[in-house]
């Protein structure tokens, strides 16, 4: 009955938790993405570049890249806030339990793409420097919107830890037939990490190339911790761990909900598909200001991610609740 329905607020009154962090994520989304994050200084330009979030997007669509300004607005700007917009109406509005289900499992899903204006400040801050010719800076509004997608991601956890312990539907049995594309995602992801990404040239007489682990290894050796350990975390640590469990649990195959929850969290987290997408960003940035040649590690990590994600859709339907009988 619809009378009967009651608001997650009201079914955990104790937990404020989820609405003090979402409307936190919220404000600091706004402020991150008007404050500025970016700044250039090249030589060869009167003065230095500086963009926040918005002004960077609208670089985009000037400049006619238009399909990449609607994908960074969609990503970093507009679904940032409706998850935010979304997570505190769930919280305080009457809905029906398989409603609640799958706007959280889609909030899951998706979540993790808000990084991806994160993700194309750091690889242009750590992994393609220009050398003397220009060099790319944080600023504070690249801190700032950081920890608003962060705490949203928080947020999309607590909010799912509360939904998902009152499911009582047994889960499908566990296969080993996504073997088949763990496997050669590992050793995609294994190449890719440490071949060179991108030959970044200027001019006749400069040129580098950097591999992910290098560029990690320069952000904190600069001491950048914040971007450094935000993409060592969410680009190495988190999907190699999700692929090691991949392996551990299509080959026992357990049936206890606990690794299944822990499994599907790692899956949510890695984040090598959102960094992927950052690099193409990044590739077409550079294209003006340098010289920029996609390598084989690129090329790897690409792949890698295409197979994760074909991966993480059959992760996902396997371990879809099955609907309750009698």
């Amino acid at each position: 009955m619809v009378n009967d329905l009651r608001s997650l607020r009201l079914e955990s009154p104790r937990r404020v938790d989820v609405p003090i962090v979402a409307g936190l994520a919220l404000a600091l989304l706004v402020f991150g993405v008007t404050r500025p994050a970016l700044t250039f200084d090249n030589l060869f330009l009167v003065g230095d570049e500086t963009f926040s979030v918005v002004s960077g997007i609208w670089s985009f669509a000037t400049s006619g890249n238009i399909l990449l300004a609607l994908l960074l607005f969609g990503f970093s700007v507009a679904f940032p806030a409706i998850k935010l917009g979304g997570i505190l109406v769930l919280w305080f509005v009457p809905t029906r339990e398989p409603t609640r289900v799958e706007i959280v499992d889609w909030l899951e899903l998706l979540g993790k793409w808000s990084l991806l204006d994160a993700f194309v400040i750091a690889v242009l801050v750590g992994t393609v420097q220009l050398g003397l010719l220009s060099q790319a800076a944080a600023l504070p509004g690249a801190y700032v919107y950081l920890a608003s997608i962060l705490l949203s991601l928080v947020a999309i956890l607590l909010l799912s830890a509360i939904v998902r312990s009152r499911r009582r539907q047994p889960r499908r049995p566990f296969t080993r037939r996504g073997l088949w594309l763990t496997v050669p995602a590992a050793v995609l992801y294994g190449a890719g990490l440490s071949l060179p990404l991108l030959d970044v040239e200027k001019g006749f007489f400069w040129g580098n190339r950097y591999s992910l682990l290098r560029g990690v290894g320069q952000l904190l050796q600069r001491g950048d911790w914040v971007l450094g350990s935000t993409l060592l975390l969410f680009v190495v640590v988190l999907p190699t761990l999700r692929l090691l469990a991949l392996f551990v649990l299509r080959l026992v195959r357990p049936q206890h909900a606990k690794w299944r929850e822990r499994l599907l969290l790692l899956d949510g987290l890695s984040m090598l598909d959102v960094f992927v997408l950052a690099l193409l960003v990044v590739f077409t940035k550079l294209d003006a200001l340098a010289s920029p040649t996609p390598l084989a590690g690129m090329w790897l990590l690409v792949a890698a991610a295409a197979v994760s994600v074909l991966d993480s859709v059959l992760l996902h339907r396997g371990a879809r609740w099955r609907p309750a009988r009698g």
